[in-house]
């Protein structure tokens, strides 16, 4: 939606406004005490303004769902895209992988919300099937294209495993740098495993 001077337009404007208070108010309250009065003082807007561009509570947590937090994993996943592969995913466990400590919160309150919530588990799930995991899934096919797509596949996924049960712990107080190194260096043997048959092709041709 764009205006006549082609600047997006003030609708636009605003629902990111309305979204991004909505992040800072789920890290502070958690999601269950999210509303939309508190999404709207915290935006500096009228909660009627909030329901005009969201129609309900519904519609607020399902953009919020569909546009940021894809945002999170995507722009997690290419923060560096001129970066070699294994360094990307090393920046996976790097304290900076998350933008801020309110990212974290936000993602894990998102989690405890889809193990009771169906609708909420069908658009995280969707989220992983249909964009996260087959974005991991690409990056390692291009680096590895002699891979097998099966190996291609469980590897995204065990990478995925590590990354979510990495900062889940970190929550929980375990974040010293040494977990760190252990997770990264797990990482690094589901890597060296995709390059494994190339590798060994090249010792057959000799």
């Amino acid at each position: 939606m764009v205006n006549k001077v082609g600047r997006p337009s003030k609708a636009r404007e605003r629902m990111a406004t309305i979204l991004r208070a909505m992040a800072g108010v789920v890290a502070r309250d958690g999601l269950a005490d999210t509303t939309l009065s508190n999404v709207a003082a915290a935006a500096g807007m009228q909660r009627s303004l909030v329901l005009h561009y969201f129609g309900s509570r519904e519609g607020l947590l399902q953009a919020f769902v569909n546009e940021v937090i894809s945002a999170y994993g995507l722009s997690m996943m290419h923060r560096d895209p001129a970066a070699p592969l294994s360094a990307r995913v090393d920046a996976m466990f790097e304290e900076a992988a998350y933008h801020s400590r309110e990212d974290m919160i936000v993602w894990s309150e998102l989690v405890a919300l889809a193990a009771r919530d169906a609708t909420v588990r069908e658009r995280v799930s969707r989220l992983w099937t249909e964009r996260w995991l087959p974005d991991i899934e690409r990056q390692l096919a291009e680096e590895y294209p002699s891979a097998e797509p099966r190996h291609i596949t469980s590897a995204a996924y065990v990478l995925a495993c590590l990354f979510e049960a990495h900062w889940a712990f970190q929550l929980q107080g375990l974040d010293d740098p040494q977990r760190r190194d252990q997770v990264r260096e797990a990482a690094r043997a589901i890597l060296a495993n995709l390059a494994a048959p190339i590798d060994g092709a090249a010792a057959a041709s000799d």
